[in-house]
């Protein structure tokens, strides 16, 4: 099942003329964007562009200078570059934070179904210090994963993973999302990553986007296929002229 086909569980994003400034300096200006529900939109750009920013905003954790956002009253939910985890909680009390609530006798079913999901079905019990890199991470986005958001924005969350890790990483949330059919925005300094995972691609210069470019190519995708290829170079190309 691709991403769009769970519209229930998800929810169409729109942004209007959003612009934020924080003081005298303008960090976006005037974007406009429009996600379908269930949609991949992968951003990048240099550091400082305003990616970060406009993924805070997406998700509510900061208010714009002017426009809007409307994500369609779906629960949003952010993955960081950081698993951020617990360190004195098990594995499976970390996934449970993501409720929101106090977890019920009956969450415990919720929360191994979703360290199944990204293939920690035996580690809820085990404490974050003896888990890779990777699978802290999984961790992170089961977290994120257990209370059904609609709208999943993810701001580098591989970045910090070797290179072998990061590809079961994007192999990982392609097969998710495709799954559960959430809408999801991922900020990224990866080109072919962000052209591997997006139905489009997003680019960010100063503040503005410079490029919306759709990747037509079907799932899975398979690293090393040209059309993903002359993307990637047309994406750099204008990073490159930012």
């Amino acid at each position: 099942m691709d991403g769009a086909g769970s519209e229930a569980a998800s929810s169409a994003v729109e942004v209007t003329g959003l612009s934020k400034a924080f003081g005298a300096r303008n960090v976006l200006h005037d974007i406009n964007l429009a996600i379908p529900k269930g949609g991949f939109v992968s951003i990048v750009g240099r550091s400082g562009c305003g990616k970060s920013t406009l993924l805070r905003l997406l998700v509510g954790l900061d208010a714009p200078s002017s426009g809007r956002v409307d994500a369609g009253g779906a629960q949003a939910r952010l993955v960081f570059q950081e698993p951020r985890l617990l360190p004195w909680a098990s594995v499976g009390a970390n996934v449970a934070v993501g409720l929101g609530r106090a977890p019920t006798a009956s969450d415990a079913a919720v929360v191994q179904e979703t360290l199944s999901l990204v293939g920690l079905a035996d580690r809820a019990k085990a404490w974050p210090s003896t888990l890779s890199g990777g699978q802290r991470q999984r961790v992170a986005l089961a977290r994120a994963l257990v209370s059904h958001p609609g709208f999943l924005a993810l701001d580098e969350p591989f970045g910090a993973l070797d290179a072998l890790t990061r590809l079961d990483m994007q192999s990982l949330l392609e097969t998710v999302w495709r799954r559960q059919g959430f809408t999801a925005v991922l900020v990224t300094h990866d080109v072919a990553e962000a052209v591997a995972l997006g139905d489009r691609v997003v680019l960010i210069d100063d503040g503005r986007i410079a490029l919306d470019v759709p990747v037509a190519v079907e799932r899975p995708r398979m690293h090393g296929d040209p059309r993903l290829a002359a993307i990637e170079a047309q994406v750099l190309q204008r990073l490159f002229q930012a």
